[in-house]
C-alpha cells in the first residue's frame, strides 16, 4: 500500500477531501506526492516519490483512473531506469492499493514546486515529444534535498536500498 500525497488543488480536481488516516507505505520508495499543473492546452498531475524524488506525469483526464495510470507510468519509468525486476515486483504489488492523502511533507511540496517551474518552462521549449523523455530527462535533475544527488542515481544498480533508505 501507498498513498499518493496530494496538494489541496488536485484533491479538489479529483473530487476528494484525502485521507488523514494513511499508513506507512509497503513499498520500497514510499509515498508518492501528486500535484495539479496548468500546461496549456492540456492539464496535467505531476507525481513527485518522497523518497528519491523521481517524477511522473500524467494527464489530468478522467481521475477514475488516476491511479491505475500512475501505477503503470511509475512501473514503466522504473524499468526504463534498469532497476533490478525483483524491486520493480515489489513496487508493482504494494502499488496494487493506491490512498489518495493530503501532503505531509514540504521540503518534497518545495521539490514539486521547483519541478514544476522546469516543466513550464520545457513544455514551452517544446524539445521533448513524450512524456517518458521528459520523465528521463527529470531522472537527471539536481536536487540538494538528496545530497545533490540526480534521482536516477538511486535506481540504478546495486545502490539502489542503500539510496532509498537513508
Amino acid at each position: 500500500m501507498i498513498t499518493l500525497r496530494c496538494t489541496q488543488k488536485l484533491l479538489k480536481r479529483l473530487g476528494s477531501f484525502g485521507n488523514d488516516d494513511t499508513h506507512a507505505p509497503t513499498n520500497i520508495l514510499g509515498d508518492w506526492y501528486g500535484n495539479l499543473i496548468y500546461a496549456r492546452p492540456q492539464q496535467l498531475v505531476l507525481c513527485l516519490n518522497e523518497r528519491s524524488l523521481l517524477l511522473v506525469l500524467l494527464r489530468a483526464r478522467d481521475g477514475k483512473s488516476l491511479a491505475t495510470r500512475f501505477r503503470q507510468s511509475v512501473l514503466a519509468l522504473l524499468n526504463r531506469l534498469n532497476v533490478p525486476a525483483s524491486i520493480i515486483e515489489v513496487e508493482a504489488s504494494a502499488m496494487q492499493d493506491i490512498r489518495i492523502g493530503r501532503t505531509a511533507s514540504r521540503r518534497v511540496v518545495g521539490c514539486m514546486v521547483e519541478a514544476a517551474k522546469v516543466l513550464e518552462f520545457e513544455l514551452r521549449r517544446g524539445e521533448f515529444q513524450t512524456f517518458e523523455e521528459l520523465e528521463d530527462q527529470f531522472s537527471e535533475f539536481l536536487y540538494a534535498t538528496i545530497g545533490y544527488r540526480y534521482p536516477r542515481e538511486g535506481c540504478i544498480g546495486t545502490d539502489f536500498l542503500s539510496f532509498i533508505i537513508r
